[in-house]
């Protein structure tokens, strides 16, 4: 499998569109996919709220399917961290820990951090466009107050960078917790999606067109050390 796949592949299944007719679960490969999209989606946006129980049946019976794709979905939820699969197979919303999740990014920063380095060097004429039309994303959706559209742009400029390092394992393990570190900022860190966070993304693209590569990284650390103090500064973190 090319990157170009895995990264294609996952980035479609994590755009956390709301699918909620049959005849939709019809339209993507395979079964599989179009529930753990429905069921991802829910999840990341808080429909579904972290703790809650995933019966397999009330499940297949809402969404229209049989019980297996969605025990399947359910599987693949869990390989991301956002569904716990408990003693006597019983399922729920990953609950958010704050440790766990303080953790967490700083696991996935330092990951960020090493995808920048390796890519940067990589970043030509058609990423840096890329680059361009994901702040402009970003940009609109906070205008517009679409705030898990501005996560998704955001996560979407980091990756970009990863992406461009030509590492398959380094593109899996960020792109595989995409939805734990969307769902903590919607629930819990709306504040950064702001004209702040706009202006480091934009000064991170500024310093890297003037080929100040440290200054990116500089950019990066400041935005990962916010989203760490916002864990902190909840009870029990």
């Amino acid at each position: 499998m090319e990157l170009r796949e895995i990264s294609d592949g996952l980035f479609a299944e994590l755009r956390y569109e709301e699918r909620e007719s049959a005849p939709a679960l019809l339209t993507p490969a395979t079964r599989r996919q179009a529930v753990a999209g429905v069921l991802r989606s829910r999840i990341v946006s808080g429909v579904i709220p972290p703790g809650a129980l995933l019966r397999e049946t009330a499940l297949a019976q809402e969404l229209n399917v049989s019980a297996t794709p969605v025990r399947e979905a359910l599987g693949t939820l869990a390989s991301e961290g956002l569904v716990e699969i408990e003693a006597h197979r019983l399922k729920r919303a990953t609950p958010v820990d704050f440790a766990i999740t303080r953790d967490l990014i700083r696991v996935q920063a330092e990951l960020w951090r090493l995808g920048y380095v390796w890519g940067m060097p990589c970043i030509d004429a058609i990423e840096v466009a890329a680059l361009e039309r994901a702040i402009m994303r970003y940009r609109a959706a906070i205008e517009s107050g679409e705030h898990m559209a501005a996560i998704i742009a955001g996560l979407d400029f980091h990756t970009i960078f990863i992406k461009a390092s030509a590492s398959r394992e380094l593109l899996r393990s960020t792109l595989d917790r995409r939805g734990l570190i969307a769902r903590f900022i919607f629930l819990h860190g709306i504040a950064t999606l702001s004209a702040t966070g706009l202006s480091q993304h934009e000064a991170i693209l500024r310093a890297f067109k003037a080929g100040k590569h440290d200054e990116v990284l500089d950019h990066l650390d400041r935005m990962s050390a916010r989203l760490i103090a916002l864990c902190e500064a909840e009870p029990g973190a």
